[in-house]
């Protein structure tokens, strides 16, 4: 029996306020009421609607407030659900990519995971296929393109005085590495993504497809590449240790609540031959289960790493379903009945997706397009339905989303065939 049920007293919004009050706001080092981030409260059968008013912060920092007062609401007795409704602040891709028509990212959650031999394997297979790659190595305390590549700087400009990229084997590079001259960089954060955002703007692109291989982990570098500029997709790299696949499943989450479409996983090292007896061996384990499509699970095979001679066939097989991917993304994004949400109030926004979606029938879609990052309008649709909604993103352009809800065939079918 829930305690709404067994009798408590419904709170009522005075009651949630005062609770709201023992949250603390770190910009203004205030309560979250008293900073202005609590609008209306609504309170109906034990369920909480809290309107916050949280743009202006980084995202993370709105999360993190979202998920204490949703906490300190939930501590109130009678108290059976709280919904956040936070007009958080989303990217606002500033910059502009000339020469560019979409952009991949390669990230893993930490270092030493092969993350940068799938960024450039997977460049040098896409442009296999005939697509003009470009490669851009933000891994600024670790860039190890240029030693993949075997390419040498510095790095020549053009006519114009932008920065012109190295090519070999179809792909043009971009690398600090390329500027550094071997010294190490001992660079902060802020120096760090400034000089990685002057980097790849001053580029000369002129490409179908950017791979930017990203540094390990969720730092400046990371954030900034999430917040300054569109990015189209992202491929995962992990091992399968237990602990390196759990960092991913946190990397991925990030990624998504930016509305960034993960368009796989690749797990590195996850087997290797014996060369005296020939057996099969797992060092890490079984790869565990992820929500993104897990697109190879690459052995310890030193001829996965060379760059001589022909694309090894897994990163050709990668290639393909990367391109294939975005491919499917492209068409999402153009679709021309697509229910247009731009602008409007975050609440009324997740209300119609949810109105619009129950009025589907089991197998129709239904395409939305947003200008803040999609994940909580995902959220809110799956928490109002049994059957949780089959669901795609991909960016129309820098500020627009689109996402396509799929409900189902077995929604209302198995429910009329229960009854």
């Amino acid at each position: 029996m829930s305690e709404h049920e067994s009798g408590d007293a419904e709170p009522t919004p005075d009651d949630v306020r005062a609770a709201l009050r023992e949250v603390t706001d770190p910009a203004s080092g205030t309560d979250v009421v008293d900073a202005g981030a609590v609008g209306g409260i609504d309170v109906t059968g034990g369920a909480v609607a809290v309107d916050a008013a949280l743009d202006g912060r980084d995202p993370e920092t709105a999360d993190l407030l979202a998920d204490r007062m949703r906490s300190a609401a939930l501590e109130l007795p009678g108290v059976e659900d709280v919904r956040v409704d936070a007009d958080a602040a989303g990217p606002d891709h500033g910059i502009t990519l000339d020469g560019v028509d979409r952009v991949v990212a390669v990230a893993s959650a930490k270092g030493g995971v092969g993350k940068t031999t799938v960024a450039t394997q997977l460049a040098r297979g896409l442009a296999a296929e005939g697509e003009s790659v470009g490669l851009f190595d933000a891994d600024v305390y670790g860039p190890n393109v240029p030693d993949l590549l075997d390419l040498e700087g510095p790095l020549e400009t053009t006519a114009d005085g932008a920065a012109k990229p190295v090519e070999r084997d179809g792909v043009q590079a971009v690398s600090v590495g390329l500027i550094a001259n071997d010294e190490p960089l001992a660079w902060r954060g802020s120096m760090a993504h400034e000089a990685v955002e002057e980097l790849l703007t001053d580029a000369a692109w002129d490409v179908d497809t950017l791979v930017v291989d990203l540094p390990p982990g969720t730092g400046d570098v990371v954030l900034t590449a999430l917040q300054s500029f569109p990015i189209d997709g992202v491929v995962l790299v992990s091992t399968p240790f237990p602990t390196a696949a759990g960092d991913t499943g946190r990397s991925e989450t990030l990624f998504r609540e930016q509305g960034v479409p993960v368009l796989g996983a690749v797990f590195n090292m996850a087997g290797y031959t014996c060369p005296s007896c020939g057996d099969e061996h797992a060092p890490f384990g079984e790869p565990p289960e992820v929500r993104a499509e897990v697109l190879a699970e690459l052995p310890v095979d030193e001829d996965l790493r060379s760059t001589d001679g022909d694309v090894p066939d897994p990163f050709r097989s990668i290639a393909g379903a990367v391109r294939e991917t975005l491919d499917e993304a492209d068409r999402i994004a153009a679709g021309p009945d697509a229910l247009d949400l731009r602008g409007v109030p975050e609440r009324a926004r997740r209300d119609q997706v949810r109105t619009e979606y129950d009025a589907l029938d089991p197998g129709e879609s239904l395409d939305v397009l947003v200008d803040q990052p999609p994940a909580p309008l995902r959220s809110a649709v799956a928490d109002a339905v049994d059957d949780e909604p089959e669901t795609a993103t991909a960016r129309r352009d820098g500020s627009t989303w689109a996402v396509r809800f799929s409900k189902p065939a077995r929604g209302r079918a198995g429910e009329a065939a229960a009854e």
